[in-house]
């Protein structure tokens, strides 16, 4: 199961249901919406755990798809691939592991329960930080044009 995470958009804490990760770029839809700041705060040793072992197989996916390349083709090959713990404490690694590679498998399917309508869609990472304990993924999100005031919802 994904680690649990809070949410703040625009600084205010919001119900991490109210936070979607939508099937297609949001694209042109973009222009009839308003665009927002996001941060999610995991634990870090709850990603460690969920993230292990879909990293490890990503690695050999990543590692065969470098074979038939002939050389690495990212900082993540370069840097040999090293092992999930050594990711979550390098910058430029978190980033591209968490907040591009593997972050829907980070975010995934607890965000949005189905039953509330999503009020911020997610768009992109700008950054990705760790102090070791926690992790902060932040980024770009879009609401509807005159969607949820400044209120926060409970989380």
């Amino acid at each position: 199961m994904p680690p649990k995470f809070t949410v703040l958009v625009d600084g205010v804490q919001r119900a991490p249901s109210s936070f979607g990760i939508p099937e297609m770029s949001l694209s042109s839809a973009r222009s009839q919406m308003e665009k927002r700041a996001f941060v999610l705060s995991f634990e870090a040793v709850e990603v460690a755990a969920h993230l292990g072992p879909i990293y490890a197989a990503w690695v050999i996916e990543s590692k065969k798809d470098d074979e038939q390349c002939g050389a690495p083709q990212d900082e993540l090959a370069k840097a040999g691939y090293p092992r999930l713990d050594l990711v979550l404490n390098s910058p430029s690694l978190l980033e591209l592991v968490i907040g591009h590679y593997l972050f829907e498998e980070l975010f995934g399917p607890p965000a949005w329960d189905g039953r509330e309508s999503i009020d911020y869609w997610f768009d992109q990472v700008t950054s990705c930080t760790s102090d070791g304990r926690s992790i902060e993924v932040a980024g770009i999100c879009y609401s509807k044009l005159g969607g949820p005031s400044s209120r926060a919802d409970s989380a």
